[in-house]
């Protein structure tokens, strides 16, 4: 989202809004690919692009989803990962996705094509979860991921 006049929110309910931070208002309502409140559907994640207006979605059904902030549309949904995507990071140039899942896998996504760039294992499994986090850092080459299994680690 560009309007930084807005935040959006998710629910248990499935439902996903942007509203206007002055007024309180719905400015629009993001719409999914899914008509039922079936929790496999639940949002684990939302990021929105810092210059265009996208927002991102990790899902419990293994799938990303874009959006188009202006319009709610869904713009673009795809299997991921094998398991819940639990964590999304886009790059200060603002070019590729970061995700992690609970399949231990860390994939990094172009951002324009949506193709996976790169794929690695990165933690344990403990309770049937693994990836809680992503993040790159702001000003320098890195990566870095925090699991169920207690460990942060960054990557070069």
């Amino acid at each position: 989202m560009q309007d930084t006049n807005q935040f959006v929110a998710t629910y248990d309910s499935l439902k996903t809004i942007i509203y206007d931070t002055e007024t309180g208002k719905v400015v629009s309502q993001l719409v999914n690919d899914n008509s039922t409140s079936d929790p496999s559907y639940r949002i684990n994640k939302i990021i929105s692009h810092p210059s265009q207006p996208i927002i991102i979605t990790a899902h419990e059904d293994r799938k990303i989803r874009y959006f188009d902030s202006n319009s709610g549309r869904m713009i673009h949904s795809m299997v991921a990962h094998l398991d819940t995507v639990t964590s999304l990071a886009i790059d200060p140039q603002q070019t590729c996705l970061l995700s992690g899942s609970h399949d231990r896998s860390i994939r990094l996504w172009n951002l324009e094509t949506k193709n996976c760039i790169q794929e690695f294992t990165a933690h344990q499994k403990k309770d049937d979860e693994s990836i809680n986090d992503v993040a790159f850092h702001l000003s320098k080459p890195y990566m870095a991921s925090v699991g169920a299994d207690s460990i942060a680690k960054i990557y070069a």
